[in-house]
This record gives structure tokens, sequence and C-alpha cells, in this order.
């Protein structure tokens, strides 16, 4: 063995020894290759980790050389190497302690906590790649069932699992063709079919609608659902169509049926009172809700809808309405009047409920209040009826000869005006005290229109028998006479009718005139005119005899009657104002 002849005390380098490069610094060559290098016998690196054995060739078991460092004020010192237990040569020397030991292990100069083994990073890796499998899957049945109907899919009767929206049109196009619907009830009868109903593009767009129903990127979640796009049907009809179809159905219905008739009041002649009439149906349909029921019943499939009670026009007022109750309770009130209008000692009308009840109307605010028109009405008929001024009249004769006579300035004459003003005040105060009718001029008696409307006593003209007689209270007669009336020319004619006497005077001075030339004036002792101051009865001592047909054979008045003198004192000393006279054929 030779020996070191080195005496600057630095330690001998053994022949062949390369300086260690830093870690990152080998190429090719670097940490990686050089663990993978065998291990040197006997030698170590300057750390103490075992030598790569191309690195350091052992010169000599006796003696090192020396490897001069490029700087011999920062190189280390390295000891003699001395065999280790594994036989591995030690570099470095016992005082590099654990430093020495983090920095080299194994033949390799690693940094602490910069490097991790491949086994610790396996699991990362498989898991990474399942994660991107699953993925992958994950997408790809997404975008299928993007385009295909998922699992446990029906419309209608079809099941169109799996199938494509092109494939389910057909299926589709099956089920509306098919389809047919009824309308029933009430009297209205409508049959709809499916193709009446469709156009060309429905079952694509059914198709389309039901598939745009589904989520596909939750996939996982709807294969376990049952998907019934039975309602998309509803896309493949025409609510147009449908709609107008059933509205001109029950249009055509409604104009021969029967309207509702809202509640209201009314009188009950059974009850002599007002009470509520009750509401009233009718056959008339609503339309809207009968067509939204029929469409709704189509959208949805259904083969049928019956029409019940419930689609039928109900009323706006019904019997239980608070108003109405209040309504009869014043109506009621109105009615409670009961009144006779009277026309001298006789009932010409008589006011009570019923006849009330023609003059209330209610309102649309369901006010009770007096048909001024309806009172109107009435009054202007009750007027014309007791008016008896120139109406025909006929009636029996004491004597039960059955006259007829018209004419005259006698008689009734009603006051329309003041008869509504009272009667309504009447039936505001609900009167029950007679009410005599306001008229004009009054009659002796009434006992209806177109009958006797005077008393019993009166003096008969009858012009026919040119014979008069006058009648007392009791139907007696009391006077009578023959006469000789005017003549019947048309001009000098006694005038039929009813009048009164006007007046009684004896003596007085009869004056005729023609146009305005006096061509007579006679002196009468008694005079009794009934019509005007021109018409009356006087005595006419120039008359030779009475009666019979004289008045029309030359011995005719002017239009007076004429009385045998004696006669007429006696009818003036019985006669008096006011006295009925009638003149009649």
């Amino acid at each position: 063995m030779e020996t070191n002849d080195n005496t600057n005390g630095e330690p001998e380098v053994p022949s062949g020894y390369r300086p260690l490069q830093p870690l990152g610094k080998h190429g090719k060559h670097g940490r990686d290759a050089s663990r993978d290098r065998a291990k040197v016998p006997g030698s170590q690196s300057p750390s103490g980790s075992p030598l790569d054995a191309g690195a350091v060739q052992p010169a000599s078991t006796s003696r090192m050389s020396a490897a001069q460092p490029a700087s011999t004020s920062r190189m280390a010192t390295v000891p003699p190497p001395s065999p280790s237990s594994t036989g591995s040569i030690p570099l470095g020397h016992a005082g590099a302690g654990a430093n020495a030991d983090a920095g080299f292990s194994q033949g390799r100069f690693d940094m602490p906590g910069s490097h991790k083994s491949p086994t610790s990073r396996k699991p990362f890796i498989i898991v990474g790649v399942v994660v991107a499998l699953l993925l992958a899957i994950y997408v790809g049945v997404a975008v299928y069932f993007t385009f295909h109907f998922m699992p446990n899919t029906k419309i209608g009767e079809s099941d169109v699992s799996l199938m494509s929206a092109t494939d389910a049109e057909g299926a589709v196009a099956q089920v509306v063709g098919a389809y047919q619907f009824s309308l029933q009830g009430q009297g209205l009868e409508v049959k709809l079919k499916g193709s009446d109903l469709s156009s060309s593009q429905s079952a694509t767009d059914v198709a389309r609608e039901a598939m745009a129903a589904a989520s596909p990127w939750v996939w996982p979640l709807e294969l376990a659902q049952q998907h019934d796009e039975t309602e998309k049907l509803s896309v493949a009809f025409s609510d147009l169509k449908a709609k107008d179809a059933v509205r001109e159905a029950v249009n055509a219905h409604n104009a021969s049926a029967v309207g509702p008739v809202d509640a209201a009041i009314a009188f009950d002649a059974a009850k002599g009172a007002y009470a509520v009439t009750p509401e009233q149906i009718g056959t008339k349909l609503e339309a809207d809700a009968v067509v939204d029921a029929a469409w709704k019943a189509v959208s949805s499939l259904s083969p049928s809808l019956t029409v019940g009670d419930d689609f039928l026009q109900k009323p706006v007022v019904t019997s239980d309405d608070a108003r109405l109750v209040a309504a009869v309770d014043t109506a009621n009130a109105m009615a409670g009047a009961n009144f006779a209008l009277t026309m001298g000692k006789d009932t010409a009308a008589k006011v009570d409920a019923s006849l009330i009840s023609q003059w209330i109307k209610l309102g649309d605010d369901f006010s009770v209040t007096f048909d001024e028109a309806a009172l109107a009405a009435w009054a202007n008929d009750l007027a014309k009826a007791c008016t008896t001024v120139g109406t025909t009249r006929a009636y029996t004769r004491p004597d039960g000869k059955q006259i007829t006579v018209s004419g005259g300035v006698y008689g009734w004459e009603v006051k329309t005006d003041e008869l509504v003003a009272q009667v309504k005040e009447g039936v505001t105060a609900a009167r029950t005290d007679p009410l005599e009718v306001p008229c004009g001029a009054k009659g002796d008696a009434y006992h209806g229109a177109g009958k006797q409307d005077w008393g019993n006593r009166y003096l008969d003209v009858d012009l026919s028998e040119q014979h008069a007689r006058f009648y007392d209270e009791s139907g007696a007669i009391i006077w009578e006479s023959d006469i000789i009336t005017g003549i019947p020319d048309g001009q000098h004619d006694t005038p039929a009718g009813v009048y009164w006497v006007n007046r009684k005077a004896s003596p007085s001075t009869l004056s005729g005139y023609q146009g305005d030339a006096n061509i007579y004036n006679t002196e009468v002792q008694y005079w009794m005119p009934f019509v005007g101051d021109a018409v009356g009865f006087h005595d006419a001592d120039w008359q030779s005899a009475f009666g019979g047909t004289l008045y029309k054979d030359g011995a005719g008045s002017h239009g007076c009657v004429n009385l045998p003198p004696a006669k007429a004192q006696e009818l003036y000393s019985l006669l008096v104002e006011a006295d009925t006279v009638v003149c009649h054929w």
C-alpha cells in the first residue's frame, strides 16, 4: 500500500473520482439516471451516500488521490474511506450528521420534500380516468335524450319511449285522426272529429312539444319517472276551430230557447197583496261556459261532455235578495189605500189594492214608485167613461119604452188632471173614505157609461109621439100634454139630446132672426128654455090643435115645444131651473 505524500494536510481523492454534480444539472445523466446506476463497493458520496459505479473508481486500497476543487477555500475535506458494514464506501465523515443524510439518499442528491414516488400518484390517475369516463357517458346519454323520448313516455294510448320526434309523429297522427268528441244535453248536440280540428303540422307540433317537456340533462332522475304527455295532444287541435263549431251550435240553440227571468215583485190577486215572484232559469245556455268546457274536454281528449243545468244562463236577481223584500213592504203599504170614487150618490170606480197594483212599478234600483204613465192612462179611460155630456145613453122609460138618446149639454164632465192628482194623493195617504170625482159639470145620477145619468125626476119629450111627460122622484107622471115641435126641415128641428132647464120667465118676448134680420117678435106668458135661451117650452095660443103630425104638416115651430096655454101654465108651476129635459125620437 502506498502512503499519502500530501503535505498540505488535505485528504486524498481516490483515482478516477469525479465530483458530484448538483441535482438538476445532470442532463440525461441527472438525478434519475444516477439513481439507477449500480453502487460501487466501499465508496460513498460526500454526504455519506453510496457513489454510483460509473462515477468513482477505487485506485488502491492503501491510498486515495486527491481531487482538486476549483476553489480550495470552499471545498469540503474528504476523510479516508472506510468500509461500511454493507460493503459500501461512505463519502464524507461522521460530522456531516443528520444534515448530510437529509441531502443524499440512495445515491441521489434530493432536496427534502421535492419529489413524490410514482406509487403515491397512481390512485389519482385512476380516479381521473374513471371521472372522465363517467362524464363522457353522462354527456352522451344527455345528448341522446335531447333527440329521443325518455323511457316510459306515453302520448295518449301510444308508447313513444326512446322514439325520436320524427318516429313519434306517426303514432301521434293516428291518435289525432281517430279522436271523436260528442257534446250533448239541454237540447244541444254537437259532434266533432279530430281530423276536422287538426292541421297538417299537428302531429309534428305535438311530438316537439312532448319531447321538449323532458329534461335530458337530468336524465338519471327522468329515467325513474313515468312521462304521460297526453296533454300535449291539445297542440294538435285548433282551439279556434273547436270553439267556433261549439259556439255556432250554442247560438243556434239559444235563438229559440227561453231566457232566464229575474225575481221581482208582483201583486197576488188571491192574497190581495204584493209578494216576491221567484226567478226562472229558462233554457238558454251560457255560451262562453259551454265553449270553454268543450275546449277543455277536447284538449284532454275526453270523448264527450254532458251539458247540465250548470251551463244554463242564470238570473241576475234571485228571490232572496233583500232589496226585493224591502220593495214588497213598500208596495204593500201603497196598496193599503181603499176608497170609492163617487159621482153623485153612485160609485164610479173603486180604488183598492188590485187597481193600485197597476200603477206601481219597480225601478232598476228596486225603488217602488207610481207609474205616472199608467195612472194617467187609467184616469183618461175613467174620464171618458164617466164624462156623459153629448154621449149616447140607453134607458127604459117608466112606461116600458126603450129609448136611445144622444147629444145635449147635460151630464158629467170629469177633470182628468185633477182626478190624477187626487187619486195619487189618496193612495199615498192610504185613504179609506170616499173621494168625489172632480168634474166641471155634474149630472143628477150616474149608472155607468152609456146609461141614464139623470134621476127619476125629469121631463120626457117624445118627438116621434109629439107628447111630453113629466115624472117626479118616484117615477110617477105629474104632468103630460100633446105638443107641436119644430119643422123637420134640417133648420127648425127641435134638437134631440139631454138638457137642463136654464131659467123661467113670465111673460117673455120671443124674437126670431134670419141672419142679422129680425123676422118676428112674439110675446108669450110662460117661457122655459132648455137649449140656451133659443129653444124651450112656451104657450102657443095661435095653435088650434096639438099632437099627431101637425109639426110636419105645416104647423111646426121654429124649434120650440109649443104647449096649450093651460098646460104651459101647469108646467110652469111644476118645473124648476136645472130640471132635466130629455128630447128623443
